[in-house]
């Protein structure tokens, strides 16, 4: 979505389009008073040819400041070393006043982050990320003076699950850019923010993404009401939620965006031939800020909404099994579900205000377990670090297989060692010579668990089964290969397609679970 979405006349109308239940819905004055309506405002700031879109970056984040709004400027390296080339310490004075992120380092300039990572694996491609995008993040904190990046989200459609194992790695120690804000198909949950490879990410937003057409006079009232049919439904369906709006600073500035002017279809000219977009008359301009000034004013005064930022976002919604840890009830809870499950697959969970996805289930009860095996004195709760997922595809199904307890044992200990030291899920547990899926051990881990839990005693002589998992069940929220689903955005090639990304983001779906608001 985004600015490819925007250079689609039918899509950038399907933002716009009304539904009548909204009338009939709940009205302003109706909400529940204990809704809470977040809305994050955010802009990607990514021109750096047209010196007209500075002077509309700063009129935003003034408009904003007025206002008392705080959005989320995610800013391009490259932006940010225009700037300071231009010696515009006002507009970098005036977006300091809001949150600033990250954007990546050239945004449109081949290769784009989703074309160098296409053919690279989970690990190289992490390296691979921090190599082109760490000085790209360290030059905006500089710039902008700011200790830690509010988020980052990807140019276009040209979105990697590898960029977002990376975050940690290109912002600030411990850690590094908590948060992914952006828009796009290819992962999502419920159109909320969820955990996706130990990241908060807001991402596949619909139908609670929404936006006004700048330059269209007939859009203020159908965006105000699109706008209130999203709140009344959030506040009457799930006691509130977060709304993202979108919009570019030179949207307002611009009759064509500059990257499609300079890198269109795989276009990559030397920087001496790079072409500055058509500019849209002053009178165009001013009628866009009056009406999209208009809109801010009739949000910021909806009963029960905030402004929020990608700044605020981790107390909004913290993660409780990273900062409260689990207890030995909600380890007995976890491997219920998962016996309980059978064949069919394994999932995220959510137990009280906790949210386990699978890898934490794996890391939990491994831990648990191991710690069963050497004796050791339970100590509660148990803190979760927060697995990646594995790094290749599991090997083949096995049958159902039982396992003496000296085999699980060694495999438990084993398998210890690993998340211990890789901070991954395994891709494969071995049970003496043979590898086997580590969803098939995650059942016999929770059978172990529960055992030991009913019985007051290790299975030492029963020994326990592996289980014969068909689908590790968050896999089914990454989306499908398609040609438009990179191809889409006009900077890659039509068609362009990366299947290789899909199969490791599927892999990473171990981590992928709801996050749940704070109150």
């Amino acid at each position: 979505m985004k600015s490819w979405l925007l250079r689609c006349p039918a899509l950038s109308l399907w933002l716009l389009v009304l539904t009548c239940a909204g009338a009939a819905g709940l009205r302003a004055a109706e909400m529940p008073a204990a809704s809470r309506i977040n809305v994050i405002l955010w802009f990607d700031t990514e021109d750096y040819l047209l010196p007209a879109s500075d002077d509309s970056a700063k009129r935003l984040a003034e408009l904003l400041t007025e206002r008392g709004i705080r959005a989320t400027f995610k800013v391009v390296g490259e932006k940010a070393r225009t700037l300071e080339r231009r010696g515009r310490t006002d507009v970098i004075a005036a977006l300091r006043k809001h949150a600033i992120a990250y954007h990546s380092n050239f945004h449109s300039v081949h290769p784009t982050p989703t074309e160098y990572l296409a053919d690279c694996g989970f690990e190289d491609g992490v390296a691979e990320f921090v190599r082109r995008e760490g000085a790209g993040a360290a030059d905006v904190r500089r710039i902008f003076g700011v200790d830690t990046l509010a988020c980052y989200g990807q140019p276009g459609s040209s979105w990697a699950p590898q960029a977002m194992a990376a975050l940690g790695q290109i912002g600030v120690a411990p850690s590094g850019v908590p948060c992914y804000v952006d828009e796009g198909d290819h992962v999502g949950l419920n159109g909320q923010p969820f955990w996706y490879e130990d990241t908060l990410t807001v991402y596949h937003m619909s139908p609670n993404l929404t936006r006004m057409e700048l330059h269209d006079p007939a859009a203020v009232e159908p965006a105000k009401q699109k706008f209130a049919t999203i709140a009344e439904r959030l506040a009457k369906e799930q006691g509130g939620g977060l709304i993202s709006i979108f919009y570019h600073p030179c949207e307002w500035v611009h009759e064509k965006f500059w990257d499609g002017v300079n890198f269109s279809r795989g276009a990559n000219p030397p920087r001496a031939e790079w072409k500055a977009p058509p500019q849209r008359p002053a009178a165009e301009t001013n009628a866009a800020f009056r009406r999209f000034a208009e809109y801010l004013d009739y949000i910021r005064a909806y009963p029960g909404v905030r402004f929020v930022t990608a700044s605020d976002l981790p107390a909004i919604y913290p993660d409780r099994v990273r900062t409260e840890g689990a207890t030995a009830a909600d380890l007995d809870e976890l491997a219920r579900r998962i016996l309980a499950g059978g064949q069919g697959g394994v999932d995220f969970q959510v137990v009280g205000s906790k949210a386990f996805s699978v890898a934490d289930q794996f890391e939990l009860l491994t831990l648990a377990v191991a710690r069963q095996i050497n004796g050791q004195q339970a100590r509660w709760p148990l803190a979760a670090t927060g697995l990646f997922g594995p790094d290749n595809a599991p090997p083949a199904d096995q049958p159902d297989r039982h396992l003496t307890w000296p085999q699980f044992q060694t495999a438990t200990l084993d398998a210890l060692n690993f998340v211990q030291s890789q901070h991954r899920v395994p891709a494969r547990v071995f049970i003496g010579p043979d590898p086997v899926p580590p969803a098939d051990f995650l059942v016999a881990l929770a059978a172990a668990w529960g055992y030991q839990r009913e019985h007051g005693t290790r299975p030492e002589s029963e020994g326990v089964n592996l289980g014969a998992v068909r689908e590790v069940l968050p896999a089914r929220h990454i989306a499908k290969d398609t040609p438009d689903l990179f191809g889409g955005w006009v900077i890659h090639r039509e068609g362009f397609r990366a299947p290789k990304l899909l199969e490791i983001a599927r892999l990473q779906a171990w981590t992928l679970k709801p996050a749940i608001r704070a109150d």
